[in-house]
This record gives structure tokens, C-alpha cells and sequence, in this order.
């Protein structure tokens, strides 16, 4: 008797070999592809995402710092508590109560005071080390949120293959009302709770990032606006020394500090519209009626003030933030920043007569401005106007004003932060954005139309209002290689771009975005000259 295996019994379990064989690769291979890791453990216990159209794995309004209600309404931000189980991380976490925006007059957004939470997109969680991008959106410390479809991170996780995420933080009198002066010690940070926020969920990402397939030693920060104002104000703020080693600032510098006179100043009024006299009071109030103070006041003031933003403390922070810049404060960190051509022309959509009037008539309601021309050689508006209408010979009254606006509120205050960094930083580097809107002619370069570009969302919800139905896919592809390589080296250089050289004076190199990128040295150099001596520190001219 053979005690062998007979031919067909043998042919039978090499089949079945080869099946479980073909099993396991198969499962390996969808395992490696993401479509079945969507799933990472976090500090306070894991969370489960979902896989984009692109293949990248989004994980949303995950909770970085405690609900900051009842007796944490005005406190800094405290650790999350951890949950059991797994938290289906698939939905965006609610947005900060705010009043509806001036701009665009969204109130689209799904609000509450539970509003610190995080979103995630990476194109695996896995234990590759990848560049993380920390978002920090802009809306004048009063609107906006981190959830826009705008911001969605899921094309720039995957052209740059980078970690992206896009955070919340509070806002307008939950995140910056000054409250030392009546509630003491206790509440010295009360003004900075909106950074304090932000340096919380760059925390939260040093601690749990790598279980998102990012690198915790290589994080960057970026944002727009009031997040870029953030994100220079966080470079010269010790609480977020050592949470990022390098920062995009697109759109904003240092120059709309509040002191904590004019903090204080906003505080009572707000009060007062709120009718509430203690802290007490203020707590015992819902967050729709903080809300409806909120709108009360902000149409006492000019458009262009900020009525709530950072303070400049004694606490949080401690010394105005481009002097501890200029100071060595954030040596270590890698800066990009930059600006758009014609900022202030997004304004003529909310206010029309900015683009009928010169400047001065409209520096009758804008101090600021009104301060720092008298800080200029020229001295009145009637002289600095000129002075621009010289290098414009085609422009109208309008043009020019608008003009002298952008500068003084947006090119001129990050030129300042790039001339202390660079000082102290040699990877510091500068843009400006020049492709113009083809749908709004009279917008040009306007405040916030790079966005899109950055994100290379260029077909996302109502971006083609500024940016038309055809935007160039070339300028935003460049654009996210050049930021994802800064990110990855500190360097913006990235193939289909020209030489970029770091921004130092005198020479003041700035790569040109546009449809055909280009490195000039000195851009408007002679617009520039006209506010030498104008430091754009929050200091001088004062709020």
C-alpha cells in the first residue's frame, strides 16, 4: 500500500495553496493602496476616517482641547478627555459662534462653543514621516473656520505628499475680549484665547501627528489673513516657541495688535451692548447673545479696524511681536510670506465707494492710516497720493487709493516681518500674487484669491465668483509644489519654477505668481520707500 499523496489530492492542495496565496497578496496590496487603513490612535483613543475620491484618507473634527463652556468660557484651552471605543472621525466638528460674514454674508456654518476640533487628510496613516501643514484660517478674528470647502486638504496632501490639517479656534469676543482689567490675574491671557488655541493644537499635533503618517519634527504653519497675522504674532510668542519649524504667512502682518488700552476700550463697550457688568454676567449669557454684542458693536467702527485680535499683554504676549521677532525670537523657524498685488480691492464688494473716492477723502474714516501716512517724509495723503499717481500715470483717484491702502495694510507690514526675519533667519523667503480675477475686472489680485490656488481647489464652491470657471491649473500646481517644498526643506524652489533666492535687503528678491512665474528684486520698490521710517509694529502709529 502507498502511505503517498495521490496525483489529484496533490493537485487539490496545491490549488488551494495558491488561492490562500493570492488571498493574502490581494489583501496586502489594499491594505498598502489605503482603502482599508482608516483608522489611528490618538492620545485620547482612536478615530476612524474615510478615503477621499483622490485616495487620501480624511479624518474630521477630531476634539484637540476641552469644550471651552460654562466655567472655561474666557480660560486658555485644557487637554480633551479621552473616549472608549472608536470615534468616527468622518464628520466636521462645528465651527465657532460668529456673527454672519460682511463679505459674503455666510451664515452656512454649523456653530457652538464646542468648536475645538481638528481635521486631518493624509495620504495614509501610516509610519511614513511626511512634512505636516498646519492651517490656520483667516477672517479678521471673527468669521471663518477651519471646515470651508476651500481649505479642504485632500489635493495638496496628495500632490505634495504631505500631512494637512486645518484646525478651529475661537473667535471675536470668545477668543479675544480682554477681560484682565475686570476679572484680575486669572484672566491676564483672556485677550490671546484664540492663540492660545492655536499653539493647543499645535500640541496636540507634536503629540499625535505620527500616528497619521506625519513627521511631529517637521511641522509647518500656514494661513491666510487673519491666520497669517496669527502666525507672525505666534513668532514672537514664547508659548509657541518650538511647536513648528518653519511658517507660510500669506496676506498679514504685525501691524493690527491691539494694546490693552484699546482692548480695554472694546471690552467696555462690549459690556455695555452685552449688558452684562462682571465676568459672572458675561458667563450667564448665551453664546447667541454674546454673538448679538458682538454685531452690536462692530457697527460702531470704522471697516477697517479689527475690533477684536491679539493683545499685546504683558502675558501671553509680552513684547510686540515684530520687535521680539527683529529680537532673535524665532531664529530657528523658516519663513515664507508674501502678499497680493491689490489687497484692498476685495473691500469694493462690501463698501463700493472705496472704489470711487481717493485717498483723501477716505482717510477720514480709516485712522491707521491717516497715522501712519503722518509717520511718512510726505506726511498728508494729498502728498503720498501723488507720489503714487506719479508711477501711475493711467490710474484713477480710486486706483491710487486703493493702492496705498493694500501697502499700508498688508504689503509693507509682512515686507517688515521678512526684513526682522531675514535679519536673524537667512531661509527667509518672499511672493507676490499677481494673476488677476477675469470675472470681477475691477478686483485685480484681491485679498484672498490665492487660496484656491494653494489648496488646488480651483472648482470648489463659490470660488469661481473670483476666480472664473477656467483658472489656470499650471499656476496652482506651481504654487503647491513651491509651498510643500518649503515645507519639506525650507526651500520654496520646486521644478517649473525660475530660480528663487531668499529675501534680504537690499536686493529684496520676490518670486511673481502669476501665470508665468518670475523673480524680481525690489517689486514697487519706490511705493516701498515712501513708508521708510513707518515700523507696522502696532506700536507706532498705535490702535
Amino acid at each position: 500500500m502507498s502511505h503517498g499523496i495521490s496525483g489529484s489530492a496533490r493537485t487539490r492542495c496545491i490549488s488551494i495553496l495558491v488561492i490562500v496565496l493570492l488571498v493574502a497578496a490581494l489583501s496586502l496590496s489594499l491594505t498598502g493602496c489605503g482603502t482599508t487603513s482608516t483608522t489611528a490612535s490618538t492620545s485620547q483613543g482612536k478615530v476612524n476616517g474615510v478615503v477621499t475620491s483622490n485616495g487620501v484618507v480624511s479624518f474630521k473634527g477630531i476634539p484637540y482641547a476641552a469644550p471651552p463652556v460654562g466655567n472655561l468660557r474666557f480660560m486658555p484651552p485644557q487637554p480633551p478627555a479621552p473616549w472608549s471605543g472608536t470615534l468616527q472621525a468622518t464628520k466636521y466638528g462645528k465651527a465657532e459662534p460668529q456673527p454672519p460674514d460682511t463679505l459674503t454674508g455666510s451664515t452656512a456654518l454649523q456653530q457652538s462653543e464646542d468648536c475645538l476640533n481638528l481635521n486631518v487628510w493624509t495620504p495614509a496613516p501610516d509610519a511614513t514621516r511626511r512634512p505636516v501643514m498646519v492651517w490656520i484660517h483667516g477672517g479678521g478674528f471673527t468669521n471663518g473656520s477651519g471646515t470651508d470647502p476651500i481649505y479642504d486638504g485632500s489635493n495638496l496632501a496628495k500632490r505634495g505628499n504631505v500631512t494637512v490639517v486645518t484646525i478651529n479656534y475661537r473667535l471675536g469676543p470668545f477668543g479675544f475680549l480682554y477681560l484682565a482689567g475686570i476679572g484680575g490675574p486669572d484672566y491676564a491671557q483672556s485677550g490671546n484665547l484664540g492663540l492660545l488655541d492655536q499653539v493647543a493644537a499645535l500640541k496636540w499635533v507634536r503629540e499625535n501627528i505620527s500616528a497619521f503618517g506625519g513627521d511631529p519634527g517637521n511641522v509647518t504653519v500656514f494661513g491666510e489673513s487673519a491666520g497669517s497675522m496669527s502666525i507672525c504674532t505666534l513668532l514672537g510668542m514664547p508659548a509657541a516657541k518650538g511647536m513648528f519649524a518653519r511658517a507660510i504667512a500669506e496676506s498679514g502682518g504685525v501691524n493690527l495688535e491691539h494694546s490693552t488700552q484699546n482692548a480695554a476700550a472694546v471690552t467696555a463697550k462690549f459690556m455695555q451692548a452685552a449688558g452684562a457688568t462682571d465676568i459672572a454676567g458675561l458667563r450667564a449669557l448665551s453664546a447667541s447673545q454674546l454673538v448679538k454684542a458682538e454685531t452690536a458693536i462692530s457697527q460702531q467702527k470704522t471697516q477697517y479696524e479689527l475690533l477684536f485680535g491679539p493683545v499685546i499683554d504683558g502675558a501671553a504676549i509680552p513684547v510686540p511681536p515684530l520687535q521680539a521677532i527683529a529680537a532673535g525670537s524665532a531664529s530657528g523657524v523658516d519663513l515664507l510670506i508674501g502678499t497680493n498685488l491689490n489687497e484692498m480691492n476685495l473691500w469694493t464688494l462690501a463698501v463700493p465707494a472705496l472704489g470711487s473716492y481717493g485717498l483723501t477723502f477716505v482717510v477720514r474714516y480709516i485712522p491707521i492710516l491717516q497715522q501712519a501716512i503722518s509717520l511718512t517724509a510726505l506726511g498728508t495723503p494729498d502728498a503720498v497720493a501723488a507720489s503714487y499717481q506719479a508711477r501711475r500715470p493711467e490710474a484713477t483717484a480710486a486706483d491710487v487709493s486703493l493702492a496705498v491702502q493694500t501697502d499700508n495694510m498688508f504689503r509693507v507690514p509682512a515686507v517688515r516681518v521678512a526684513e526682522a526675519q531675514s535679519a536673524r533667519q537667512p531661509r527667509t523667503w518672499m511672493y507676490l500674487f499677481t494673476w488677476p480675477s477675469p470675472t470681477v475686472l475691477t478686483l485685480g489680485s484681491c485679498h484672498a484669491i490665492e487660496l484656491p490656488f494653494v489648496f488646488g481647489n480651483l472648482h470648489t464652491g463659490r470660488v469661481s465668483r473670483l476666480i472664473g470657471n477656467n483658472p489656470p491649473q499650471g499656476l496652482s500646481d506651481r504654487m503647491q509644489d513651491a509651498w510643500t517644498a518649503f515645507a519639506r526643506t525650507g526651500n520654496p524652489n520646486a521644478p517649473g519654477l525660475p530660480a528663487w533666492q531668499a529675501y534680504k535687503a537690499p536686493t529684496r528678491a520676490t518670486m511673481i505668481l502669476d501665470t508665468a512665474q518670475k523673480q524680481q528684486k525690489d517689486p514697487y520698490g519706490a511705493d516701498l520707500a515712501v513708508w521708510n521710517g513707518v515700523p507696522f509694529d502696532s506700536v507706532k502709529p498705535s490702535l
